[in-house]
């Protein structure tokens, strides 16, 4: 298991993980343009890409765009790890926050960020779709570095 940094060259392999592993995955021009302008993190297993995670720094502030587990991989620790290592990376480039939306049905994503030290700061209405509507994003921010255990 290794942690790479992505790049335009890996377009082909973020778009099909997420397609495969989000029924509302990011369309192909964001993820041509999170790998040519943000900082996006791959976690490969076997020469296999299973998780990718697109952040975007301005001044210290990170938000963390994107998070994608093959749905075979999940629930073994990759998000997390991936999660810290790309917190831990972006750190050397000056973040001193992050901030992230998370679906409000994602128990499992929300249970991670806390168990990180990020915080919920409030809601945004109706903004992830959602099959026949919307859905709301919590709103979360942890300081840097996070509360590793």
């Amino acid at each position: 298991m290794k942690m790479v940094p992505l790049e335009i060259r890996d377009l082909a392999e973020c778009i099909q993980l997420s397609q495969r592993s989000d029924p509302f995955s990011w369309p192909d021009d964001i993820w041509r343009r999170s790998l040519r302008d943000d900082h996006c993190l791959g976690l490969v297993v076997g020469g296999e890409l299973l998780a990718v995670a697109a952040f975007s720094l301005v001044l210290d502030e990170l938000s963390l765009l994107n998070v994608v587990v093959d749905r075979s991989a999940r629930r073994q620790g990759l998000g997390r790890q991936l999660l810290i290592e790309g917190v831990e990376w972006m750190q050397q480039f000056g973040a001193l926050r992050c901030v992230l939306e998370v679906r409000v049905s994602n128990s499992s994503a929300i249970a991670l960020y806390r168990s990180l030290g990020f915080a919920e700061d409030g809601i945004r209405k109706n903004y992830y779709p959602l099959e026949g509507g919307r859905e709301n994003a919590l709103l979360m921010s942890a300081d840097l570095p996070l509360a590793v255990d």
